[in-house]
């Protein structure tokens, strides 16, 4: 059992929610660090208050790290950037998080696709070069039955 966190003087509202939610889930710093390979240091500060601007990447990681939701620590905690309320802001990034792992989704299928259209290009490059041979051989063998045909003819 890890040791619960006490919320600092003054805190902001979702730091209030995050401890809270570390305490439910009794999860130890390192642990929390190790989960989503950040600095134990890192993971500390921002949970005893000593981070004034942890970065929204860092407390995403940790609130991943916790099993929460960023609504669960922003929703109500009024927080805005750019004059949207975080938890707007974080659904846009996981919308836009989604479009991406479709976008790749739809690059690695084309990517795919553009192999097979190289194996194709490939072989008929291949059955290309057999045509071109047969047909150099039958022009020979024509020039040849066209000259034995003279002989023939001639005699």
């Amino acid at each position: 059992m890890s040791k619960q966190i006490s919320i600092p003087a003054g805190a902001e509202p979702w730091l209030i929610n995050l401890i809270e939610l570390k305490n439910r889930v009794d999860m130890p710093f390192d642990q929390i660090a190790e989960k989503e390979n950040l600095s134990e240091k890192s993971v500390s500060n921002v949970f005893k208050g000593k981070s004034k601007n942890p970065g929204v990447d860092l407390i995403r990681r940790i609130i991943h790290a916790l099993g929460g939701t960023w609504h669960e620590i922003f929703g109500e905690s009024g927080a805005v950037i750019g004059g949207q309320d975080l938890a707007t802001l974080q659904a846009e990034v996981d919308r836009l998080s989604e479009e991406l792992d479709l976008l790749r989704s739809k690059i690695e299928i084309s990517n795919i696709e553009n192999g097979v259209l190289k194996d194709k290009i490939t072989a008929l490059e291949n059955e290309n070069k057999l045509l071109s041979v047969k047909l150099e051989y039958e022009a020979k063998l024509n020039a040849v039955h066209s000259f034995y045909n003279k002989l023939n003819s001639n005699n």
